[in-house]
């Protein structure tokens, strides 16, 4: 061999066995990178069979709990517990509510909430007793707001609603009815009764009886006719009981509610029927203090039907009324 091929061989052999270093080092940290990744595969598998295990744990755990168990032992709970949920939300819907309410029989009622407060609550022995009446409403501005300051006072009223303003505020005699509030009548159209024909006296009533019984479904059982004129034609085309007053606050006049407090409280007795009117908003004002004045010389409030029954007055249509007195 040739000292050239012997030089050529020699670096071939170099070459190759560094070729074969490289490989294998090559070779080396591939398998580490491998061994590597097959360790973080196997801890991953195990933090995975880890978690599963803990979710069958807490799993059994939850399935093993006292409402489950309960569930599973009495499964009509549920049906009755929905029953009872669904019963209190329609009472709560209607506003209603189970009381006793002046039954001589002891039965059991369902009243209105505003209605068994205002039965139940009110202490009526000892009393002087009054009325309060309101004239020419609903208004849809001061109506509301004097509900508002009764229904907080727990004060009953009657009011005697114009067929025409009842016509054009339906919601507030409804809700006045259903606080527990009379609704009467002060004719259609606030007419002087006594100044027209039988038949436009007969004709406005019919017209004021079918506004509140589309509204209320009933007709009012109680009559003010309007400046309390009354002659044989409002007598007989009424049908009702006839109830003026006996204490006119003039807040149609004075519009100030010192004023409507001093005139009050000069003429003010047991068994009053107290005139104001709904739609002025000085009357509206005058109430709160009026009936926290009244209340502290020894008056409290009550509906004219009320009234007439607590005084032993049996309430006849055509005849008029002023006062309840003792």
């Amino acid at each position: 061999m040739s000292l050239l091929d012997k030089l050529f061989s020699k670096e071939i052999t170099r070459r190759t066995g560094a070729h074969a270093i490289n490989i294998y080092i090559e070779n080396e940290q591939k398998r580490k990178r491998s061994r590597a990744r097959g360790k973080k595969a196997i801890d991953s598998t195990n933090i995975a069979k880890n978690n599963k295990t803990k979710t069958t744990v807490t799993t059994k755990k939850l399935q093993g709990s006292f409402l489950q168990r309960l569930d599973t032992r009495f499964p009509w709970l549920k049906l009755i517990a929905v029953c009872i949920i669904g019963f209190v939300a329609i009472l709560d819907l209607c506003d209603l509510t189970i009381s006793h309410i002046d039954d001589t029989n002891n039965h059991i009622k369902i009243a209105p909430m505003s209605k068994h407060v205002r039965v139940t609550e009110r202490i009526l022995k000892g009393k002087k007793l009054i009325a309060f009446t309101f004239d020419d409403g609903p208004s849809n501005i001061t109506t509301p707001k004097l509900l508002d300051i009764l229904r907080d006072k727990d004060v009953p009223a009657t009011f005697f609603m114009l067929g025409n303003m009842a016509r054009n505020n339906p919601e507030i005699v409804k809700r006045a009815k259903k606080e527990g509030h009379i609704i009467a009548s002060h004719t259609m159209y606030h007419q002087n009764l006594i100044r027209i024909s039988a038949g436009a006296v007969q004709e406005d009533i019919n017209e004021t009886n079918a506004v509140f019984q589309n509204l209320i479904g009933q007709v009012p059982n109680l009559t003010r006719p309007p400046y309390g004129n009354i002659n044989d034609n409002v007598r007989k085309f009424t049908g009702t009981p006839l109830i003026l007053w006996s204490v006119d606050t003039l807040d149609w006049k004075n519009r100030n509610v010192d004023s409507i407090l001093t005139t009050t409280m000069s003429e003010i007795h047991d068994g009053a029927i107290i005139l104001m009117h709904d739609i002025y908003s000085t009357s509206i004002d005058a109430v709160p203090v009026l009936i926290d004045t009244l209340r502290k010389n020894g008056y409290e409030f009550v509906t004219i039907p009320e009234l007439a029954e607590i005084r032993g007055v049996n309430l006849t249509a055509g005849t008029i009324y002023y006062n309840f007195r003792p």
